[in-house]
């Protein structure tokens, strides 16, 4: 069951966690591009291993390898106690915009292999399903996977992209400055990703100082 993991072409390959927020009359589209992190040149051999064993765990939207839908979905019948089978239905899932079919096959990932279930990435991942299944909204399960992911790795930067959105989506402006400087300083200095970041932190610390009833 060996499988070359390679990312998407372009924007594709792009991480990009689009919050989305009326403040003042104007819409606010922050798109915080984490791909400058997570990105990775050519190809990732990963016969053989679970998903967890990954050098750093792959966002929803790269290209796993070229295996159909259907085939994952074949694979996870035939092979129910593997994790990583699960995983990679899950991948499969989100790139085919089936966020709930994702969403259970992360969940059915970590409950079948405990080292699945501590990688962060992975949970992660699973809250961006859960979050795009309902509609792009990170509370409830989704922000508690968040919690739990950097529980595992305090320092993991989708989890503090993901948080920072979370307490962004509930208003928690400062909380959300808070996440978002922390995932600031792993960010190279210049790229797209750390203006975007930039701005985006620049804007929760004026509303965190905005009296509410002035927001």
């Amino acid at each position: 069951m060996g499988d070359t993991v390679t990312q998407a072409p372009s924007a594709n390959a792009s991480r990009i966690h689009s919050l989305l927020v009326l403040g003042g009359g104007v819409l606010l589209v922050l798109a915080v591009c984490i791909w400058v992190l997570l990105s990775r040149e050519a190809v990732l051999k990963t016969a053989g291993l679970p998903i967890a064993d990954m050098p750093e765990q792959l966002p929803p939207t790269v290209t796993v390898g070229q295996v159909s839908l259907d085939t994952r979905r074949e694979d996870a019948r035939r092979y129910p106690r593997d994790g990583r089978v699960w995983a990679l239905l899950a991948y499969a899932a989100f790139e085919a915009d089936a966020y709930a079919e994702a969403a259970s096959a992360f969940e059915k990932a970590v409950s079948v292999s405990s080292k699945v279930a501590a990688d962060p990435g992975v949970l992660c991942d699973w809250a961006d399903a859960l979050g795009m299944a309902q509609g792009g909204k990170l509370r409830g399960k989704p922000t508690e996977l968040i919690s739990r992911a950097l529980e595992l790795r305090s320092d993991h930067p989708k989890a503090l992209e993901m948080a920072g959105s979370a307490a962004y989506e509930e208003r928690q402006f400062a909380l959300a400055a808070h996440y978002w400087s922390r995932l600031l300083l792993q960010m190279p200095q210049g790229s797209v990703g750390s203006r975007a970041l930039k701005e985006g932190i620049a804007r929760a610390e004026r509303l965190a100082a905005t009296p509410i009833g002035n927001r």
